[in-house]
C-alpha cells in the first residue's frame, strides 16, 4: 500500500514538473516582450542589460494617433463580429438543436459549417475583394465585420447547438404547453439557461476576430483604416525594425486578452463543459 502511494506522488510530481515547464515556455515570450517594450532601440540592439524602464516606445506609437485609431478599428470589429455571431449563430445554434429541421436543411447547413473554416482564407480574397467594392464596404470597419462573422458563424453555430442540446428538451415542452411561443420559450428559457456557452462563444469569436491580420492587410489600405495587427506589421520596415516600438505594439495588442483569458476563466471552463450532457 505504501508503495502504491509512493508511485502516485512520484507520477503526481512528474505530472507537476512536466506543467510547470510548460507553463515557463508559454510565459516567457511574454514577459521577454513586455521587458522589450520598456527598452530603448539602442539598448535592445547593443544588448545593453542595463534596464532603464523607458516609456519613450509607447510614447513613440501612439504619437500620431495612427495606432490609437487602429486600436479603436480592431475593438469594433470585435464588438460587431460577435454581435453578429452570438445573435445568428444562437438562433441557428437553437433551430439545429431544437427545432428538428428536415434533413435537406440540416445536412447542407451542418456541411458547410464543417467546410468552411477548412478554406485557406488567402483563396477568398479576390472574391471578398469584389463583393466588398461592389457593396461599398471595402476598406471598412463594417466589411472587416462582414468578412470575420463569415469565417467565426460556422464556429459559432456549431459550439451554440452543442450547448443547446444539453438543454433537458422537457422545459421546452413544458413552455410550450404553457402557452409561450417559440420566441419566447428561446429568449426567456434558453438563452439563460446556456449564458455560459454565450460567453465561451463571445469570448472565442471576440480572440479569432482581435487577432485576424489577413482579411485586414488585403481588404483595406493600411493606416487609420486598418486594424491593430496590421498596424503592428508596420512597425517592420524595409531598411530598419524598431524593436522597441514592436515591443510596445505587441504589448498593448497582447496584455488586455491576457487580462481577459485570467479574469474569464472560469466562463470559459463552463462554457466548454456545458454541453458536454445531453438531454
Amino acid at each position: 500500500m505504501t508503495g502504491r502511494i509512493r508511485a502516485k506522488r512520484r507520477s503526481s510530481l512528474v505530472v507537476e514538473i512536466a506543467l510547470l515547464i510548460v507553463v515557463i515556455i508559454v510565459v516567457l515570450p511574454i514577459v521577454w516582450l513586455v521587458l522589450l517594450s520598456f527598452l530603448p532601440n539602442r539598448a535592445i540592439v547593443s544588448r545593453d542589460w542595463i534596464f532603464p524602464f523607458w516609456l519613450g516606445n509607447f510614447r513613440a506609437i501612439f504619437d500620431d494617433g495612427t495606432f490609437a485609431v487602429q486600436m479603436l478599428n480592431s475593438v469594433g470589429i470585435v464588438l460587431g463580429t460577435v454581435a453578429v455571431c452570438i445573435v445568428i449563430g444562437s438562433i441557428s445554434g437553437y433551430a439545429l438543436a431544437r427545432l428538428s429541421p428536415p434533413k435537406w436543411a440540416t445536412i447542407p447547413t451542418l456541411a458547410l459549417a464543417a467546410i468552411v473554416p477548412l478554406v485557406p482564407p488567402a483563396t477568398l480574397v479576390p472574391g471578398l475583394y469584389e463583393l466588398l467594392n461592389d457593396i461599398g464596404l471595402l476598406g471598412s470597419v463594417s466589411g472587416l465585420i462582414l468578412v470575420n462573422s463569415l469565417f467565426n458563424l460556422p464556429f459559432a453555430t456549431l459550439l451554440m447547438m452543442s450547448y443547446f442540446s444539453g438543454v433537458p428538451m422537457q422545459l421546452r415542452e413544458a413552455a410550450l404547453v404553457d402557452g409561450a411561443t417559440e420566441a419566447g420559450v428561446f429568449v426567456r428559457i434558453m438563452l439563460p439557461l446556456v449564458r455560459p456557452g454565450l460567453a465561451a462563444t463571445s469570448i472565442f469569436v471576440g480572440i479569432m476576430a482581435w487577432n485576424e491580420f489577413l482579411m485586414g492587410l488585403t481588404l483595406t489600405s493600411g493606416g487609420p483604416t486598418a486594424p491593430l495587427t496590421v498596424g503592428i506589421a508596420g512597425f517592420v520596415q524595409e531598411f530598419a525594425v524598431t524593436w522597441g516600438e514592436l515591443a510596445a505594439a505587441g504589448a498593448v495588442a497582447a496584455v488586455p486578452l491576457i487580462v481577459l483569458a485570467v479574469f474569464a476563466n472560469k466562463q470559459i471552463i463552463a462554457g466548454l463543459t456545458a454541453g458536454a450532457v445531453k438531454g
